[in-house]
């Protein structure tokens, strides 16, 4: 890996590990902790990724390419997660985590000099994996969205719209825009992974 990957892999890896146990401090302090404490026990999880990364990070970046797929997986389901959390239940910020996914695998491909079929068989897989992600969150959302009664005047409100969105626009937008989600994300990480492996 030349430096300024290294270095780039390196500062990823870096801003991840404190983010990723900051939200599972705080996610699972929520069960076992007064409600005061909860932050606490969260910036205690920030810590926490700060010293690893300060003893392993070095390890870390030198061996990005060679984690195992289902790990990497776990990991990115979890990403997937605290996006769809900290944008509300907006699936379509999840595409972020997707591009990441494509542009890790692409390069992984090219430094393990895969090549062929076995190159576009895991450039398909991760974009069949990735969309499946976003399938879930999307489901969610609509789910979520045609429970609450209040979803069309909160669209309205948030896009200023002079106009009551309809529970029949709703299920359209839904109808519409899910499968263009699913659609899009699969593109977006198939065709990233197809340039940064480059071949």
């Amino acid at each position: 890996m030349e430096r300024r990957e290294s270095f780039i892999v390196g500062v990823f890896i870096a801003i991840l590990v404190p983010v990723c146990l900051f939200f599972a401090s705080w996610w699972l302090s929520i069960a076992v902790v007064p409600e005061r404490y909860i932050f606490i026990c969260a910036f205690g999880g920030l810590g926490l990724g700060v010293l690893l990364d300060a003893f392993f990070l070095a390890g870390w970046t030198a061996r990005a390419y060679k984690f195992g797929l289902p790990t990497l997986a776990i990991i990115y389901i979890y990403v997937s997660v605290i996006t769809y959390a900290v944008f509300m239940g907006v699936p379509v910020f999840n595409l972020l985590p997707g591009a990441v996914a494509g542009l890790y695998i692409g390069r992984r491909l090219r430094h393990d000099g895969v090549t062929g079929d076995a190159a576009a068989r895991t450039i398909r897989g991760i974009g069949l994996f990735a969309a499946g992600v976003i399938a879930c969150a999307a489901a969610s959302s609509a789910f979520i969205a045609l429970r609450d009664p209040y979803t069309g005047m909160d669209i309205g409100r948030m896009l200023h719209m002079r106009f009551s969105v309809t529970r029949s626009m709703l299920v359209g937008l839904i109808a519409v825009g899910g499968p263009a989600l699913v659609a899009c994300q699969y593109w977006l990480a198939a065709g990233i992974a197809r340039f940064a492996y480059g071949r």
